[in-house]
């Protein structure tokens, strides 16, 4: 059983050193575990942000939220973080929202999870870098009366947080299908595109899609290697695949953004006809690369439903002090159907 949230009374202002994205400015001197220092790319919709001296006032009847985004570098983590900011927009009555990037390293949203604890934060909404990394320092902003909910991910912290998820096996595994229905993986050399090890959605994507290479015939899984979510880093590894491996046939991408890095490599060789490219996530790149005939297949996650149903739960356990985690679904995207998405 949750424990109740237990109501903080700010007194006077709270002031960070370093101003939060979208609402706080930038002090480039500031520690790691500050509100987030670097700048993310420009997304449409995105506000100015604050100077240094306009840190946040909070009233005493108005909690404190952080969101802290997984990487500003991660295009599907960013436009997730994006989605939140505006949906927060219509609760700027209830509380207000500083945003931080953990820069993909766990110990750096570590880090700031506890500067957020020891702040006083009535609530932190994170993406979790790694599922188990973050449990103990999760568990001890719960024990102070701080709901802690995860989003595009979960941690292993046996339900004491909340979370909206979803089934990355699922989504790795209707690719793959695709894939392999579709004769792509006929007499094929196949290569795999991961994110970090041990990264609960990378780790679950890759193994669908080696289990559904390794039961079809005439497949073969020539390499896999750790591409980081990048895509500059999919790209340099994929221009040593076609070196190493000049009759491959088959790329598979845990995500968008490193599948994107795979077909510059191939087009830059001229390999386009040869060489075809799966990928997960639905970004707005990868949609586009779907209409083009560039990317053969993605899956679509709702970036927007991750942000929406994570502020219901924040919203639900502010008034109440009760909320249910969720998964929500993933849907195959192809040439044929890209237009329900976009």
């Amino acid at each position: 059983m949750k424990k109740k949230f237990l109501s903080m009374v700010l007194a006077g202002t709270m002031v960070f050193t370093l101003a939060a994205c979208g609402s706080q400015g930038v002090d480039e001197s500031a520690e790691t575990a500050q509100p987030a220092e670097q700048e993310a790319p420009a997304q449409e919709g995105d506000g100015e942000e604050a100077s240094a001296e306009e840190t946040t006032e909070v009233s005493g009847d108005v909690k404190k939220v952080a969101f802290i985004c997984k990487s500003y570098s991660d295009t599907f983590c960013l436009s997730v973080n994006d989605e939140f900011k505006k949906a927060a927009e219509e609760y700027s009555d209830k509380f207000t929202v500083d945003f931080f990037d953990s820069a993909n390293e766990a110990s750096t949203q570590n880090d700031q999870i506890e500067t957020c604890t020891a702040s006083g934060y009535d609530a932190i909404v994170f993406q979790q870098v790694d599922a188990e990394a973050p449990v103990e320092v999760v568990k001890a902003a719960l024990d102070k009366g701080i709901y802690v909910i995860v989003t595009t991910g979960h941690v292993e912290d046996e339900g004491a947080s909340w979370y909206v998820d979803a089934d990355p096996y699922q989504q790795g595994q209707v690719v793959v299908d695709y894939a392999v229905e579709n004769g792509f993986c006929d007499d094929a050399k196949v290569a795999i595109l991961s994110g970090p090890i041990g990264n609960f959605h990378s780790d679950n994507r890759v193994q669908a899609f080696k289990d559904a290479v390794e039961k079809k015939e005439g497949a073969e899984l020539v390499a896999t290697e750790v591409g980081n979510w990048s895509k500059d880093e999919a790209l340099t590894i994929a221009q040593n695949w076609l070196v190493a491996y000049p009759d491959l046939k088959v790329i598979l991408a845990a995500n968008d953004d490193m599948g994107l890095g795979a077909i510059e490599a191939i087009e830059m060789a001229g390999k386009e006809e040869q060489i075809k490219v799966f990928a997960v996530d639905g970004t707005e790149a990868g949609l586009e690369a779907v209409t083009d005939g560039r990317l053969e297949a993605t899956v679509k996650q709702d970036a927007k439903g991750y942000a929406i149903e994570a502020m219901n739960i924040l919203v639900q356990l502010l008034d109440s002090g009760e909320a249910q985690s969720l998964n929500i679904d993933s849907a195959l995207v192809t040439k044929d159907n890209v237009e329900e998405f976009k």
